[in-house]
């Protein structure tokens, strides 16, 4: 999510507080034991008390519902098109907004040789790495911090400055991202990065429903998800159907592999895990797309 440094580690803690909550469901959509030592103190302690952990996600965090349980969908459905990609010989993976994600510590059957580019403010980068140390754990050496504020500066622009390989085929993640930003800007970002990484790489990519789309049960709780980023200063800009969102990354220069709601995807995960631990809510999408 975009805003103010502490605003935004506040959503990253957030997010790494329900991946450790979610460990402890028998059914687990994603295997995160890094969860826990990424989140803050404070959450670390409300998470080892069960009653204040429920108190956290049933009622502090009750307008933020919604997006924990889809975020643990679009977690699984990335990393399954991030390993179907390096099935196929793509070797880089770029996460945009990485927050205190742990996929570079937690897939070191994959890391190195892929090599985990993790795109954010170097505040937030900061704070990772010092929670990580703490912890101690041992970062990969297959994973590079792109310290950069996207608000100001493109995710292209960015890598310029690593060791990213621009001649070499990538898979990029934009989760949680599309929500904030204008369909024009989406666009122009799209654009950006189709026209500078290599043929043969990869898009995946979560985003709202319009409300044709949306499931008419759940309404509610897409308002009240509406009212609680807007408090917060976050407002969502953008909503699309399946076939907008494709038309909108086909005019960039990325074809659609796959367009699916989190709704279908929760049946397919239940498939082959078993009943899920939650309810998802039919307010999201996924999508996998090539250049």
């Amino acid at each position: 999510m975009s805003g103010g440094m502490g605003q935004r580690a506040t959503t990253a803690d957030l997010v790494a507080a329900a991946r450790a909550r979610h460990q402890r469901d028998r059914i687990r959509l994603l295997d995160d034991p890094y969860a826990f030592a990424l989140t803050s103190p404070s959450l670390r302690r409300v998470l080892r008390f069960r009653p204040a952990a429920w108190f956290l996600a049933n009622w502090m965090l009750r307008g933020l519902k919604p997006v924990v349980l889809g975020l643990l969908i679009r977690a699984r459905y990335a990393e399954q098109a991030v390993q179907a990609a390096f099935r196929d010989g793509i070797r880089q993976y770029v996460i945009v907004g990485a927050g205190l994600d742990a996929f570079a510590l937690r897939r070191t059957d994959l890391v190195p040789p892929l090599e985990v580019f993790e795109i954010d403010r170097a505040a937030m980068q900061e704070v990772k790495r010092r929670r990580v140390r703490n912890a101690g754990i041992s970062l990969p050496a297959g994973l590079h911090f792109v310290a950069a504020d996207l608000e100001r500066t493109s995710v292209m622009d960015a890598l310029a400055d690593s060791e990213f390989d621009p001649s070499s085929r990538a898979i990029v993640s934009f989760l949680g991202v599309t929500y904030y930003l204008s369909p024009e800007t989406l666009a122009e970002s799209a654009s950006s990065i189709a026209a500078g990484v290599a043929p043969g790489s990869r898009l995946v990519l979560d985003y709202m429903l319009d409300e044709a789309s949306a499931w008419p049960e759940h309404r509610k709780m897409r308002a009240q998800l509406e009212e609680y980023v807007a408090q917060r200063g976050e407002p969502m800009k953008s909503e699309y159907s399946l076939a907008a969102m494709s038309d909108l990354l086909a005019d960039a220069g990325f074809q659609t592999f796959e367009a699916v709601t989190m709704m279908d995807l929760a049946k397919r995960y239940a498939e082959e895990l078993g009943p899920l631990p939650f309810e998802t809510p039919g307010l999201f999408a996924c999508g996998l797309f090539g250049k």
